[in-house]
């Protein structure tokens, strides 16, 4: 585990904030989709968030980084925040750790792709 200074607890609060701003501005009829299953889609993202957790990714081109893990693994998924490019990922477990499969976007849609 990474120690966390003050810019850490910066980047934190940015994800809360983010990930606060999708639950409020989610609205299950504004997408395609079936709005019962977009609510199902969103109370499941809320009970897989966790305290963001700074962990080792491994991502495309054999490149390693560390990101903030937001969901707590469902089946073999995970949802990142990449601190360099401010944008939610998907990774899927490994034998190497989780890998970044280059699913971006908001968190809630990237967890919505599992």
């Amino acid at each position: 585990m990474v120690s966390q200074g003050p810019l850490s607890a910066q980047e934190i609060a940015h994800i809360k904030d983010r990930i606060a701003a999708e639950v409020a501005n989610f609205d299950a009829h504004r997408d395609h989709g079936i709005p019962d299953w977009n609510e199902a889609v969103l109370t499941d993202f809320e009970a897989a968030l966790i305290e963001p957790e700074m962990m080792e990714v491994n991502l495309p081109g054999g490149v390693t980084d560390y990101a903030y893990a937001v969901t707590a693994p469902i089946g073999p998924y995970r949802v990142f925040w990449l601190p360099w490019s401010d944008v939610f990922s998907l990774a899927v477990e490994s034998k190497f750790g989780p890998c970044d499969i280059s699913v971006h976007g908001d968190a809630i849609g990237c967890f919505a792709s599992v």
